[in-house]
């Protein structure tokens, strides 16, 4: 009898169940979709705000970088407050409507999967609330990563300009406090996303949930780091062919092709994007399998495949040949 594996559970749910992570990317990428699309509204409905009058229009036209630096001056001026007003409002109303969709999706989706593996989830409302301020945790940890970045870049600066080292130095400089900040981040993500699997399955609150994903990396490291490897290697391999793809596109064709090979290196990135969506839902089952293996492995043993009597197409009733008496002769 093959011992009970959790990174089999995961990839045998994504290839047996292939609605599961479909699903997941269709939620993903509707809110990708119209964020982009609200992003490019309000950065027309800006360009549309700015004043321009017929002097700076005949100064664009001079062809001059001078005279064009000083038209966009013109234009641009007093306008910054004004934009980062927007600004604010546009990402404020994003980070809101992204952890509203973000906990109803991954509810859907771990409730499918503990339906499709044989795992008993907790309550809807009772996980929606902790899903919720998980989300919320996870968008401050990314503003907080933001922030973080510039002011890797001023400390950076700050320092080169106070000691007075190379160029280079200080550009290694801001790419150590960039790095720390991105691991922070990517750890810190990692740990809020896995412990939506225990919110669910396990019927606790965001803060609890995380401290049980703590505690469960802690006493069960094996098949977590398992997991994060044989999920992480596609992952890998599908980055990889898809930045050899995307080069070789805008590197074979010529510059009056620049539209189609723009679209095709598009192509390619959206197709790396939805196997990363579809390997992480794999990865989230792996998850449900490490949390409730021994309770997976007793549902299956309860119930045994066996053929459905009651189902089969011969009647009971009819007479057998072999059972019929034979005439005498």
């Amino acid at each position: 009898m093959s011992s009970f594996s959790p990174t089999a559970e995961g990839f045998r749910l994504i290839f047996r169940r292939a609605a599961i992570p479909c699903a997941e990317i269709a939620w993903r990428w509707t809110f990708a979709t119209a964020a982009w699309l609200l992003v490019a509204y309000f950065l027309l409905e800006y360009m549309g705000s700015l004043p321009v009058t017929a002097i700076d229009r005949l100064l664009l036209g001079t062809q001059q970088p001078t005279l064009i630096s000083r038209a966009l001056q013109r234009i641009f001026h007093g306008s910054a407050f004004r934009f980062t007003e927007a600004g604010l409002v546009v990402l404020i109303a994003l980070a809101v409507a992204w952890i509203a969709l973000a906990s109803l999706g991954r509810a859907a989706t771990l409730t499918a999967m503990c339906d499709e593996i044989g795992v008993t989830p907790g309550p809807i409302r009772r996980t929606i609330r902790s899903l919720l301020a998980l989300n919320f945790l996870r968008a401050a940890i990314f503003l907080a990563a933001k922030v973080g970045g510039v002011g890797a870049i001023l400390l950076a600066s700050s320092f080169w300009a106070s000691t007075h080292i190379s160029a280079g130095d200080g550009w290694r400089a801001w790419f150590a406090g960039l790095f720390l900040v991105w691991i922070t981040w990517a750890a810190l993500n990692w740990l809020l996303s896995a412990a939506a699997v225990l919110a669910v399955i396990e019927e606790q609150g965001a803060l609890s949930a995380i401290g049980s994903c703590a505690r469960l990396c802690l006493q069960r490291p094996g098949p977590m780091l398992a997991v994060g490897i044989w999920f992480g290697l596609p992952r890998l391999g599908a980055f990889l062919i898809a930045w050899g793809a995307g080069f070789t596109v805008l590197s074979t064709v010529g510059p009056w092709r620049i539209g189609p090979a723009l679209v095709l290196a598009l192509l390619v990135i959206a197709a790396y994007w939805a196997m990363a969506d579809f390997l992480y839902t794999g990865r989230l089952a792996a998850y449900v399998a490490i949390v409730r293996g021994p309770e997976i492995e007793s549902s299956r043993a309860a119930s045994p495949i066996a053929p459905d009597i009651g189902s089969t197409s011969v009647d009971r009733d009819e007479l057998i040949l072999s059972d019929v008496p034979l005439l005498a002769t």
